[in-house]
């Protein structure tokens, strides 16, 4: 019929023009496509005009990411610098009671849903995966969920037939932040898609998408981001509370972000979503991400950094915190020496990126009410006396509810729903554990100017049972004033116990105060450890203004690359000349680049005189460099400089182990080797430098009853070996009986480990009581003389 019409036409485009305008007026479009398809008609009334209008629109705004927290023009290209996100799917219907929190009413179970990982951005839209057509992806603040939908709509500009999203018409990708007056997707179609010259009416694209309902995908982003207001406006077509609950497009796709406290709202309106969390990155696509952003000597260098510290590895999985770290480190070229102002910056970004329309001064003021509203909340729970609490009841918040929404907005707390068993509950936590700790600090300071006698009464509160607990607590106060600093020194130096905790505590609030003069209130230790980059800058500076200089201090140290300027630093400083003992681990980097050279000009600062009392044991690690001749080289020079060397090579290729071959007449005190193959080569490999051995470990290298018998011919009676350990290797009890009656002919042997070799401990206890009497067993398969 309409082909018959169309040729009894005299102007056919014309007049399939005016007959497509009449089919739109009454709401037909599938007699539309009908005729374009008989006409060949071009323009805005085709399906095909509207699809590529999107995709030209995607093309400018889905094609970068912000390179910047809080400079939205700074961008970069995102198929470059797209890391994938760490998806966990609920399983429905599936939970576990096996997670205990600590409520304010006591220790509860919460009932936590079963979820699996999903593999690829793919499995979002795979329904065989999730199941379902209407998908909710939550996370807290900076987890990376807009970047997700960006990706997603940059993947709609070249979709290839075996991508997933293929099977969708539209892809529509509406950013819900930008809805601030009306809640009609259509008319955030056109506001944030379509040109502004674009020649589709509203009534057109309505009815493309009513004809293709079950071809559409609905990207809704951020979804606490619209003002509750317009979310529940009556007006509008496509109203995003209908497209939610499921009343309008029900056979579209949506898959919709939120953070968790609007994750409740959605699901009591349609609960037959497919509901999805993301966690930010793994730590591993995580250092994937730092090393997009840095070159690889600085991303290798910030990767080693935060392996050195739990509390900034953890946080950094979140997206955005990664993405400040390495702002800061490619500006700096480090982080901040004081962690109280790196956080202080965390929670200005967060703030400010949900805050642009304050200004700064006032942005600051109500910033920090919020802090402080929230903090005290968070003090209440790290002092819990029962333990320390990281889940709040929501009306914890009562008196400061306002803080609790404004927290939720920018992202400093999150609020989620959670059963224990016939309860439920509202649950409030901090973006991070270190969050809490900064915002209990900034309370806790604040007290301070108010009223110092509830300062002291909640310092007081803090005593050796919970001090470690409260490490980082302390460390924001005394980075926030240097009066609570001075207060909180006194407290540590009147604890009583094991002193060299404390001590490590004092040393970090000192540094943190940034206050010389508190120096004195520290007590001088006679055994101090430092084990990160933290404990290295902070017992540097107590070095430099502790007067008079130590005495008689053993120092040990965990070193590695980025810190030799801070161990030259303590080198010279007047307390070693006088140290009793300085025990150096130095941890080889990925990246050579000279590296023992500098080790070796860092330890050339050392007087001749004192050299002797300096242990260096040298960690080649898994991933290490690794080159036999460079490091043969340097170990001779090295020896030459100190009074006791080592090595240690956890996890190396039993090639990597010849590295011994090329030591031999190196004196070698120490040696360490664990899970390497070493069985049948102990002879082979060891013989060129155990003359000098005093310590040695063999863990976990396959030695058998014959490789005992080898071990036997390398330590002949009178050697001056002290310590042996061969845990998780497989002996006989005749091997156990030969080798300890063997090491009666060293006189100098002191500790015996002899765990996990495949015998009953008992018995092994027997014999070697038997055979070394001198020896006495600490532990189950260990033996030290006393």
């Amino acid at each position: 019929m309409l082909d018959k019409w169309r040729r009894q036409q005299s102007t056919g485009t014309d007049q399939s023009k005016v007959l497509c305008t009449a089919l739109i007026e009454i709401g037909r479009m599938d007699i539309i496509e009908g005729l374009i398809e008989i006409t060949g008609l071009q323009g805005p009334y085709t399906f095909t005009y509207l699809q590529q209008q999107i995709i030209d629109s995607y093309k400018e705004t889905a094609t970068t990411i912000p390179a910047h927290p809080t400079l939205q023009s700074r961008n970069v290209g995102i198929n470059e610098f797209f890391i994938p996100l760490n998806l966990r799917k609920n399983i429905p219907g599936k939970t576990k009671s096996e997670r205990f929190v600590t409520l304010i009413e006591g220790e509860r179970l919460l009932d936590i849903t079963e979820t699996f990982r999903l593999n690829s951005l793919d499995d979002l839209f795979n329904p065989e995966v999730v199941k379902e057509i209407k998908i909710l992806l939550s996370g807290g603040a900076g987890t990376g969920k807009s970047t997700l939908l960006v990706k997603v709509a940059n993947s709609c500009i070249t979709l290839g037939s075996k991508s997933l999203l293929s099977r969708f018409d539209l892809v529509l990708w509406i950013k819900l932040r930008q809805m601030q007056q009306s809640s009609c997707v259509l008319d955030a179609i056109f506001d944030q898609i379509l040109a502004q010259d674009t020649k589709l009416t509203k009534h057109i694209v309505k009815g493309f998408i009513d004809n293709h309902e079950s071809g559409i995908a609905l990207l809704l982003d951020g979804l606490d981001e619209i003002p509750s207001h317009v979310l529940e406006s009556e007006e509008g077509v496509y109203r995003v509370q209908d497209i939610l609950h499921n009343r309008v497009l029900t056979k579209s796709f949506v898959l919709v972000t939120t953070r968790p406290h609007m994750k409740q709202y959605i699901l009591r309106g349609h609960p037959k979503y497919a509901e999805v969390e993301t966690f930010g990155f793994t730590p591993q696509d995580r250092d994937q991400y730092i090393r997009l952003n840095l070159p690889d000597d600085l991303g290798a260098t910030l990767i080693s950094y935060l392996e050195a510290s739990t509390n900034l590895s953890e946080i950094s999985t979140v997206p955005i915190i990664s993405q400040m770290l390495c702002l800061v480190w490619k500006n700096q070229k480090s982080l901040p020496e004081r962690i109280t102002e790196l956080f202080a910056k965390f929670a200005e970004v967060l703030f400010i990126r949900r805050s642009e329309d304050m200004g700064d001064q006032h942005m600051m003021t109500i910033m920090m009410l919020i802090i402080d509203g929230l903090g005290r909340v968070a003090l209440q729970g790290l002092l819990d006396s029962r333990g320390e609490r990281l889940m709040f009841d929501e009306t914890e918040f009562q008196n400061c509810q306002s803080c609790l929404t404004e927290g939720c907005r920018v992202g400093f707390v999150q609020r989620e729903t959670f059963t224990i068993g016939l309860d439920v509950k509202v649950l409030v936590t901090f973006l991070h554990k270190s969050i809490q700790e900064y915002f209990a600090a900034c309370h806790l300071v604040k007290l301070l100017l108010d009223d110092a006698k509830i300062f002291q009464h909640q310092l007081e509160r803090i005593g050796e049972h919970n001090v470690l607990a409260m490490e980082y607590l302390l460390r924001f106060c005394c980075g926030k004033s240097v009066q609570a600093a001075g207060l909180i020194l006194d407290h540590i130096r009147e604890m009583q116990g094991d002193k060299s905790k404390p001590q490590r505590l004092a040393q970090l609030f000192l540094f943190e105060s940034g206050s010389a003069e508190l120096a004195t209130k520290l007590v001088r230790p006679t055994w101090v450890k430092c084990k990160s980059n933290e404990d290295l800058k902070s017992l540097s500076y107590y070095l430099q203004h502790v007067t008079p200089p130590l005495e008689g201090t053993d120092f040990y140290m965990t070193v590695r690359k980025q810190e030799l300027a801070l161990l030259r630093g303590i080198f010279l400083s007047d307390s070693m000349e006088s140290a009793k003992l300085v025990n150096v681990n130095y941890h080889l980097s990925e990246q050579e680049e000279e590296e023992l050279s500098l080790l070796q000009e860092t330890l050339g600062v050392v007087d001749e005189q004192h050299s002797a009392r300096l242990h260096i044991i040298v960690f080649i690690g898994l991933k290490s460099w690794f080159d036999v001749g460079r490091v043969s080289h340097s170990f001779f020079q090295i020896q030459k400089q100190i009074g006791w060397l080592g090595l240690a090579m956890p996890a190396r290729s039993p090639e990597d182990v010849n590295l011994l071959k090329a030591l031999q007449g190196c004196r070698l005190s120490y040696l360490s080797l664990y899970y390497t193959n070493l069985h049948a080569r102990v002879r082979d490999v060891m013989s060129h430098i155990s003359s000098s051995l005093i310590i040695f470990f063999l863990k976990g290298c396959r030695l058998v009853d014959d490789d005992v018998k080898d071990l036997m011919s390398i330590l002949p009676a009178g050697h001056g070996l002290k310590g042996l350990t061969l845990d998780d290797n497989a002996f006989s009890l005749d091997a156990v009986r030969a080798l300890s009656h063997h090491l009666r002919g060293l006189p100098e042997i002191s500790h015996l480990s002899l765990r996990s070799i495949g015998l009953d401990p008992e018995l092994i206890r027997q014999v070697v009581s038997e055979n070394l009497p001198r020896l006495q067993q600490t532990e189950e398969g260990e033996f030290k003389a006393y």
